[in-house]
């Protein structure tokens, strides 16, 4: 014997409804794909910088990654966030020391103070303090130190390196 319930109609009504919420609320979230941006914006800099790049470049291309990251850290994974500020980090100290060395190009020796406030940041450019002559910091040893920390990062955003 079939017995009708009352809340048999309601049932139909409730189940479109619920689909359009659940449809609705997938379509405002934003994908989680910022990362994959980043990275890319991180692997043309670092492809352009191990090359060989200029103070004015670097900087510029370091704006462009700057606002990338800002325009795409929301959508990017909050596990992923902190490692964006890592590679940032290590991108803007390659900065500041391109910076001395386009303003200082008629000496080798780095300000003491520079030295100890980037090894202090980043204890590993101490591998930069005699690399080339006993107790003088290398320039390009501290930037492909720098820019190897930041590559290094870019796995973990699924972004392979690409050949030079």
């Amino acid at each position: 014997m079939y017995m009708y319930h009352a809340s048999f109609p309601l049932m139909f009504l409730a189940l479109p409804l619920l689909s359009l919420l659940l449809f609705t609320d997938c379509q405002h979230s934003r994908p989680q794909t910022g990362h994959q941006i980043i990275a890319v914006a991180v692997r043309q800099l670092l492809d352009t910088s191990y090359a060989g790049i200029d103070y004015l470049t670097y900087r510029d291309g370091l704006r462009a990654v700057e606002a990338v990251v800002a325009q795409q850290l929301e959508s990017t994974p909050r596990s992923l966030r902190t490692t964006a500020e890592e590679i940032l980090a290590y991108l803007r100290t390659a900065e500041e020391i391109l910076r001395w060395q386009a303003e200082h190009s008629d000496t080798q020796t780095v300000d003491p103070a520079l030295v100890a406030a980037w090894t202090k940041q980043h204890p590993f450019l101490q591998a930069a303090v005699g690399a080339q002559t006993k107790s003088v910091f290398d320039v390009g040893t501290a930037l492909i130190l720098l820019w190897d920390k930041a590559n290094a990062l870019l796995p973990s955003f699924q972004v392979k390196s690409k050949p030079l």
